[in-house]
């Protein structure tokens, strides 16, 4: 049997402005959703919360999809910004406390697994042919009709509704970038990866492609 390379297993034909392309001609968007510290909000908040994303999820009219993704977190680059500020810093005090607390991040995160989660939003849109599946090539004269800038506006649509809804909860949300989108799949595909960890020539290997 001979072994297929990765590559051809991820069914995406393109990325640009944005926009996930698909192999059968789906669309995808991906928004990145910031938290909310639950636990200490009131009793009368959350219920003010679930309310909200219950109405949320009543007024979908297409599917989503909810991504959780957990990756240990990368903090190199804060600790480079603490080491160049305890170069400048005059403050013999201040020098000492930022001495232990570098010390002290430097010695927690080698022994210990710091993790962080991010949020995602899926937001798809397929043309009649793609969500037909192998029926599709029957209707493949009637999606034809539907250029691709109006599929396109039929994923803004989707977009605008679920980015209005759910920021009326407090939530941010804001659409991932070409850049950003590779840089999830490809952690996505490498989980031993921490956040931000991927080599810039790798990143830069993936746009060329794309």
């Amino acid at each position: 049997m001979i072994a297929l390379p990765t590559h051809s297993l991820i069914k995406i034909k393109d990325i640009k402005n944005s926009v996930i392309i698909l192999e059968n001609g789906g669309l995808r968007s991906v928004l990145t959703v910031s938290g909310i510290n639950f636990g200490l909000l009131s009793e009368a908040e959350q219920d003010i919360v679930i309310g909200q994303f219950k109405s949320f999820l009543d007024g979908l009219d297409f599917p989503i999809q909810i991504l959780i993704v957990s990756r240990l977190e990368n903090i190199q680059n804060y600790l480079k910004i603490l080491h160049l500020k305890l170069e400048t810093e005059i403050n013999p005090l201040i020098k000492f406390q930022l001495e232990e607390y570098i010390s002290f991040l430097e010695d927690y995160t080698t022994n210990n697994k710091i993790l962080q989660k991010r949020f995602y939003i899926v937001v798809p849109y397929d043309p009649l042919s793609a969500s037909l599946g192998p029926l599709g090539k029957l209707q493949k004269k009637e999606s034809q009709t539907e250029s691709f800038k109006v599929q396109l506006e039929q994923l803004e649509s989707r977009i605008i509704y679920v980015t209005h809804t759910l920021s009326t909860i407090g939530l941010m949300i804001r659409r991932l970038e070409d850049e950003e989108i590779l840089e999830l799949l490809y952690e996505l595909y490498n989980p031993n990866l921490k956040w931000g960890q991927i080599p810039k020539p790798i990143i830069e290997k993936l746009l060329s492609l794309t």
